[in-house]
């Protein structure tokens, strides 16, 4: 139980849409189509944003479950001193309007989790868009839209598993109406709802397979609601799917408190001191040993000599 939990946790959560797109023949995807608006000051950005490989997105095509992304995607590049940076929060590096089709990067804010590259944001700003093109303009609640395109990204590496398993010692499991609140609670709130609604949509893509999120989609696209298309293609209702993932987790936030009790690192340094002593031990009593036969040696050899020099 508890190797599952961390391979679905921490030490993996390798998400299989890359599986999908590689390993199954499915029909070939046309990719969005990015156009790219600009101040001068910031063209040499925007000339990195239109060399940058758009491949990356046939993975947010197969978890939307779209063939045709629709309409171009208009991306506007904003500085610090923009009317727009200016009235969006310090912390927000970018966003999406899907219902207009446009992105809006702020490429000064990049760099800080959860926005660790302008390819990163671009690509998951993007993601928004696309997920409302397949839910057909419906809503998504937020913690799944944000964890369809972070786990588009394919990025869940040691900053996330390490973000996830504090997550794990200090925080307490929330339902996903709390989860969805996170995301109106500031820079620390949005970070958490970041890391939980990412391993959260991941263990459940995991569990049910990765064309999941793209047949949820295709309900709402064809009007049902999102609980109820949720619950028709895992057979588990949200509650449950929350419940879940959070009673396999507390496995681990069981063995990492364990773990981090001072009591059990008191107990490990005393054995790692008790290790040592006992090597120091064992090296002193070998080299004891050793002396020991260079000296017999040494008196086999004086003695050999003193028999020679009586024959002399």
């Amino acid at each position: 139980m508890m190797a599952a939990s961390l391979r679905v946790s921490i030490a993996g959560l390798t998400l299989v849409a890359t599986g999908m797109v590689t390993g199954a023949q499915l029909p070939p995807v046309s990719l969005p189509a990015l156009t790219v608006e600009a101040p001068e000051l910031l063209s040499g950005v925007a000339a990195e944003v239109r060399r940058l490989d758009r491949s990356r997105l046939v993975s947010v095509m197969t978890l939307t479950g779209l063939n045709d992304p629709g309409p171009p995607i208009r991306v506007l590049l904003r500085p610090e001193d923009s009317q727009l940076a200016r009235t969006t929060p310090s912390w927000v590096a970018g966003f999406a309007d899907a219902q207009h089709g446009t992105v809006v990067l702020f490429p000064g804010r990049i760099g800080s989790y959860p926005y660790r590259s302008l390819e990163g944001v671009l690509y998951h700003e993007v993601a928004h868009i696309l997920i409302a093109r397949a839910a057909n303009g419906r809503r998504v609640p937020r913690w799944f839209n944000e964890g369809i395109a972070r786990a588009a990204e394919r990025s869940w590496n040691l900053q996330d598993q390490s973000r996830l398993a504090w997550e794990l010692v200090i925080g307490s499991p929330v339902t996903a109406t709390e989860l969805e609140g996170l995301f109106d609670q500031g820079e620390d709130g949005i970070s958490r709802a970041y890391v939980v609604s990412d391993a959260l949509v991941r263990d459940i893509l995991e569990r049910h397979g990765p064309q999941t999120a793209a047949r949820v989609l295709a309900r709402m696209r064809e009007g049902a609601p999102f609980n109820l298309a949720l619950f028709q293609e895992t057979g588990a209702s949200v509650r449950q799917l929350t419940l879940s993932f959070w009673s396999r987790h507390a496995i681990w936030e069981r063995w990492i408190a364990f773990i981090g009790h001072p009591y059990t690192l008191w107990s490990f340094v005393t054995l790692l001191a008790l290790v040592a002593i006992w090597q120091h031990r064992r090296k002193r009593r070998a080299r004891r040993d050793q002396w020991e036969l260079e000296e017999r040696a040494e008196e086999e050899a004086w003695e050999e000599h003193r028999r020679k020099y009586r024959v002399h």
